[in-house]
């Protein structure tokens, strides 16, 4: 899913003049930025043994996420989960960032979590910087993110316990409660379906029932929001991917999903992936991880693609006025068949 970035810049928080952002109060309310830096800064001296000397950054989409300085120097990240949280999930996430850490991977060293605070759910992790955001849709980004998919559900595949903890993933991976799933923010309805919506649920539908006809039973995990966005590149490589929440599904699937999704970013656009850039990320895939897809895989990796475009699509569609198509639905309306009947 790629609604745009909720981030505030912020250097000190010193108390009456800073606010919460939207993604903020509706995860720890509606209460002073101050008051939610004391209760981070307790959390971090009690975990860590240092408190918050200042804020480096605050962002999030679904979950409030601040970037912080310790006392003694050290940079990390908070994590404030949205309610309801799947515990079991977070806690399979956190496993699967100290796996990818320990096999060289790029991704955030946990510290700490989740931990249930002041009734709020927590995780501390090690502040990666260096990098910038790519281009998702360079090829030789493409490549990267393509390879860096394969390799991480590779390594992830050593912990068993996984998948059954990682559970479905997040709403827009979960097209099993189709033709919509209840949406991970309730400021959009998905229980109505809008003026000339019928074709969209449709479509959302036929997705659906290809992966269900042809995705397999050999379940892996991997990032659940696998797109240029929530990596970092430095010199032609991966330097940093963020934001790791799993997916447990079959690997076509879960390519699926992120080649709909990759080349989104803030340097490329949050446009998904047409047609041609779905077939040609799946391809680096293939090439990754060094054997092909079966033609059933095909099937339902081109229709999890869909599928991401369709929740995108209604997503968007909840959103702006009744009739009013935005890009992802008039991408959909145009070459919806062409993503479901992808073959490479």
């Amino acid at each position: 899913m790629t609604e745009p970035d909720d981030r505030t810049s912020a250097t000190v928080l010193n108390g009456t003049g800073a606010r919460l952002s939207g993604t903020e109060r509706a995860v720890l309310g509606d209460v002073p930025a101050a008051q939610v830096l004391a209760l981070l800064s307790r959390y971090t001296h009690d975990r860590l043994g240092s408190a918050i000397a200042s804020v480096r950054f605050r962002a999030g989409r679904i979950d409030a996420v601040w970037g912080v300085e310790l006392d003694d120097g050290r940079a990390v990240v908070v994590k404030a989960h949205r309610r309801p949280v799947d515990l079991e999930a977070v806690a399979a996430a956190t496993r699967a960032q100290a796996l990818l850490v320990a096999a060289g991977h790029p991704c955030p060293q946990p510290l700490s979590g989740p931990d249930e605070v002041a009734g709020h759910v927590l995780v501390l992790e090690v502040l990666l910087s260096g990098g910038s955001a790519p281009d998702g849709r360079d090829p030789s980004v493409r490549r990267l993110l393509a390879e860096g998919l394969a390799r991480h559900v590779d390594v992830l595949r050593q912990d068993e316990s996984l998948p059954a903890r990682a559970g479905r993933g997040p709403s827009w991976c979960r097209y099993q409660q189709g033709p919509w799933p209840t949406p991970h923010d309730p400021i959009v309805d998905f229980t109505t379906t809008p003026e000339d919506g019928a074709w969209l649920d449709a479509y959302a539908r036929r997705a659906v029932e290809q992966i269900a006809g042809n995705r397999g039973d050999d379940v892996v995990v991997g990032h659940a929001d696998w797109y240029a966005g929530n990596v970092a590149v430095a010199d032609g490589r991966l330097v940093g991917t963020f934001d790791w929440e799993l997916v447990a599904d079959t690997e076509a699937v879960i390519a699926g999903f992120s080649a709909a999704a990759f080349a989104a970013s803030s340097t490329s656009g949050a446009g998904l992936s047409t047609p041609e850039e779905a077939r040609a990320f799946l391809q680096d895939y293939e090439h990754a991880r060094g054997s092909s897809f079966d033609a059933a895989e095909q099937r339902a990796a081109a229709a999890a693609a869909a599928w991401i475009l369709a929740f995108n699509a209604r997503w968007e569609s909840a959103m702006r006025p009744p009739g009013e198509d935005g890009v992802t639905t008039a991408l959909v309306r145009a070459r919806g068949e062409e993503y479901l009947s992808l073959r490479w």
